[in-house]
């Protein structure tokens, strides 16, 4: 708790206990009903002073001073509280808001993701888990203040407007994910980003089968549909349990044993020409399932199968052995 916050709480709570006692203590003195004793406690206390009712007992007037200059002072340090703490908040959202935005213009090569509900926040854990940078766009500003709160790259905006699709650096990002919960946001978004940036690769929600075409049309690279993928998941789990158990083991975001990678061969790779043997050695805990070339998908290549540039390497291995394999193949590439 800050302590403009701790010195609201206090203050008010002087203010109550303030109030209590002048009513009881007018009740007391004046015999004062409670609605007349609560009415002159009021008025006192905000220095209104309508003169309509007065206490006339010496005692009962000894205890207004008292009330009075007590009680003024109370609500003047609950005043100061209040312009404290929104001072203070105003303050705060601003330089939150500067520094999210430094971070996000810093960005390069980056994930755009869009929405914060329960798809989004999938996504989300994946991302951070695989330390890729990214920023994620939210409608809801309150939304968006508690995940800055927990240390998340987010920004309130409308995903589907194009100024804050350039806020986010979609013309410097590599991928967006439009996980919105409604299709046409998500056709919205899909069209905004392919227009501000040909090259991105878009990844796209559909709630419904019949709006998968017209996200492709509308530019995205992939439409994912989590209704039709659970049901194939869960039939898959029923009839297959130990290959979902395999699957599940994979791709956990918690798992550090093994992993599957995507290595690109570029060009200058010094894979280009070489087999598959001279990765899956004996000595290495790095295997490579599945080649895809084109348009075409080789499963399980053979040892002698030449590697070619273009080509898209599906390796599984730990966390550390393919990290250390595409640090060897980054830095034999010629600059």
């Amino acid at each position: 708790m800050s302590e403009a916050r701790l010195k609201l709480i206090t203050a008010l709570t002087y203010l109550i206990i303030v109030i209590v006692v002048g009513v009881l203590g007018l009740m007391y003195f004046e015999n004062w009903p409670l609605l007349t004793a609560v009415w002159a406690t009021i008025v006192s206390l905000s220095t209104t002073g309508y003169g309509d009712i007065v206490p006339v007992t010496i005692g009962g007037r000894i205890f207004m001073m008292i009330l009075i200059v007590a009680g003024v002072g109370v609500v003047a340090y609950s005043l100061g509280a209040i312009v404290s703490i929104t001072i203070e908040s105003q303050i705060n959202r601003m330089m939150g808001r500067n520094t999210m935005e430094k971070t996000i213009r810093a960005l390069n090569n980056h994930i755009i993701i869009c929405g914060a509900g329960r798809v989004g926040m999938s996504v989300l854990e994946i991302i951070r888990g695989e330390n890729i940078p990214y920023v994620l766009l939210e409608q809801n500003p309150e939304t968006v203040a508690r995940l800055q709160v927990e240390g998340i790259v987010a920004m309130a905006g409308d995903a589907s407007d194009d100024e804050v699709l350039l806020r986010a650096g979609i013309q410097r990002a590599r991928d967006i994910i439009t996980a919105l919960s409604q299709d046409p946001y998500n056709v919205f978004v899909t069209l905004s980003a392919r227009a501000l940036n040909p090259s991105l690769h878009i990844v796209a929600r559909a709630e419904r089968q019949e709006t998968v075409d017209k996200l492709k049309r509308a530019g995205a690279d992939r439409v994912i549909t989590p209704a039709q993928l659970a049901g194939q998941r869960m039939a898959t789990a029923m009839l297959k349990p130990a290959s979902v158990q395999l699957v599940d083991t994979l791709f956990a975001t918690h798992n550090i044993e093994v992993q599957i990678e995507e290595i690109n061969v570029a060009p200058g790779s010094p894979l280009v020409n070489t087999s598959i043997r001279n990765i899956n050695r004996d000595d290495s805990n790095v295997i490579i399932v599945a080649v895809i070339r084109g348009d075409n998908i080789i499963v399980s290549p053979r040892a002698n199968t030449k590697i070619e540039a273009g080509d898209i390497l599906i390796a599984m291995g730990s966390r550390e052995d393919l990290s250390k394999l595409e640090s060897s193949i980054t830095t034999a590439i010629p600059e």
